[in-house]
């Protein structure tokens, strides 16, 4: 039983991060700038894509591993995900937009 506990423990902390990650995005201008310039020069595909940002990430190799959110980066549609390995744009859970090389060149790992 304790397994059944601790992956339900998980899920809810991962929920409970999500939505501290889309409250974040809700205030941040900037951030809505980068996803809706996203979405534009990708509006021949859009419908692969939510209308907020969904996919969260852990940067490893950051001070304090830090969260955040994709916003812009390399989209692959037959994956409808993004493909981490190219740089990506990503909403940190401070309110800090920063880039990243890409999974291969930094510990990035989505949530």
């Amino acid at each position: 039983m304790g397994y059944v506990s601790d992956y339900a423990d998980l899920g809810i902390a991962r929920l409970a991060m999500k939505a501290d990650l889309s409250r974040t995005f809700a205030g941040s201008r900037s951030a809505q700038t980068i996803w809706n310039r996203h979405l534009r020069q990708r509006l021949a595909q859009a419908e692969d894509d939510p209308p907020i940002p969904q996919s969260a990430v852990r940067l490893y190799e950051r001070p304090g591993c830090p969260v955040g959110l994709v916003i812009d980066g390399h989209w692959e549609r037959g994956l409808g995900n993004w493909n981490l390995s190219y740089p990506a744009t990503i909403l940190l859970s401070t309110g800090k937009i920063t880039t990243t090389p890409g999974c291969m060149a930094e510990g990035l790992e989505e949530l």
